[in-house]
């Protein structure tokens, strides 16, 4: 495991990008895509909300190819110290109404959970981890 501590600013989004690509080892072009575009979106979840109006760490943490029920998978983990906050129990956005109908917000979640194949949420202590995981 390798992990990455950064001011949680939209500034440090492609110093977060290029730790993530560093591990991504023999990773299918295809699993990097979906990868990446769940990890920007809860990071910059994180920098936009998760300390409003003050300011804070986010800690990245990743697990290249390790097994999980006999699966090979690639994790990422998000740790920060923000306000408690369980992306997992907001409700999927309706993605069948025009765009303008819909309620703002929640897609960055919803996609993330689309993209990857397992998403999990704890609260311990005073920190939110978020962990999110693809397939190899």
């Amino acid at each position: 495991m390798v992990e990455l501590s950064l001011a949680a600013n939209t500034d440090n989004l492609d110093t977060f990008l290029e730790f993530i690509e560093s591990n991504f080892g023999d990773l299918s072009v295809a699993a990097q895509t979906k990868l990446l575009t769940a990890a920007d979106e809860i990071f910059v979840n994180i920098c936009n909300y998760a300390y409003v109006p003050r300011t804070g760490n986010v800690i990245i943490r990743v697990l290249a190819e390790h097994v999980v029920d006999d699966k090979t998978m690639f994790t990422v983990e998000f740790e920060d110290g923000g306000v408690p906050y369980n992306p997992l129990e907001k409700a999927d956005p309706d993605t069948s109404l025009p765009a303008d109908e819909r309620s703002e917000g929640g897609l960055g979640i919803f996609l993330t959970k689309k993209l990857m194949d397992n998403v999990e949420y704890r609260r311990e202590g005073n920190k939110n981890i978020l962990k999110i995981s693809k397939g190899l």
